[in-house]
């Protein structure tokens, strides 16, 4: 049985309760696709940069955040990456251009959106227990900055639609999270969207969360563990891009 919550579960058991079941229950682990590996190599060179920022209160230099960037995504590649067949032939050369993706993204980060930032937490674990929810719930939070904004850091092939900022359960279980560790709400979120279009560019996107959205969070892990504890794990539409053999 599952002893915490997380967003990233609820996601799953939304797209795939069948995919859910065979990660948390039977133990099937299937590495992610390439884009989550860039973003992993990327939050990385924004970590490495934002710890050493709270004590410095200066960006680290460019270099410095590059190749963290660049290692990191290269561990990750290392604990593997799902190709679909179509993909397998090219797969390589994808992870090559990956790499120069995780380096660009790095820059961008660094140029235009690190001075704007003076971080409080980074990258920090906080288990929250939300009432009303029976397991506790497991964030961690990207960066909570001394002005009291909440930022969320993202990588993206094209930019995203506004609504996607709105409808992501994240700032609401964050927004709680901060909570937790300061006595207080944040007083803004974003969301901070790396773009690795053909010109690389910064998307930041406001959001809001409030008791009503903590409501529609609380009724959605309840229908999942009341799905979970009946043994029901809905599959994705047979043609979803989540189902596969």
């Amino acid at each position: 049985m599952i002893k915490h919550l997380s967003i990233s579960q609820l996601d799953t058991y939304g797209r795939c309760g069948e995919v859910y079941r065979r990660r948390y229950f039977e133990g099937e682990i299937i590495p992610p696709g390439l884009p989550a590996r860039i973003g992993s190599g990327v939050h990385k060179g924004a970590e490495v940069n934002f710890k050493a920022k709270i004590t410095t209160g200066q960006d680290e230099p460019l270099d410095v955040i590059q190749d963290a960037a660049a290692e990191a995504y290269t561990k990750e590649l290392g604990k593997g990456v799902f190709f679909s067949p179509e993909e397998a032939p090219g797969a390589k050369l994808a992870m090559a251009e990956g790499k120069d993706t995780v380096v660009s993204l790095a820059t961008l980060f660094r140029r235009d959106l690190a001075p704007q930032i003076q971080p409080l937490l980074v990258e920090e674990k906080v288990i929250i227990d939300i009432p009303g929810v029976e397991l506790p719930v497991v964030t961690i939070l990207d960066c909570y900055t001394q002005t009291k904004a909440l930022r969320d850091l993202k990588t993206a092939g094209k930019k995203w639609a506004e609504e996607k900022a709105h409808s992501s359960h994240q700032p609401t279980a964050y927004r709680e999270a901060i909570k937790t560790v300061t006595g207080e709400y944040p007083e803004s979120i974003c969301f901070d969207v790396l773009v690795s279009s053909k010109t690389p560019s910064l998307q930041t996107l406001p959001t809001f969360r409030n008791e009503d959205d903590l409501t529609i969070l609380i009724r959605k892990f309840n229908l999942m563990l009341a799905g979970i504890n009946a043994g029901i794990f809905p599959p994705a539409e047979p043609g979803s891009w989540m189902c596969s053999p």
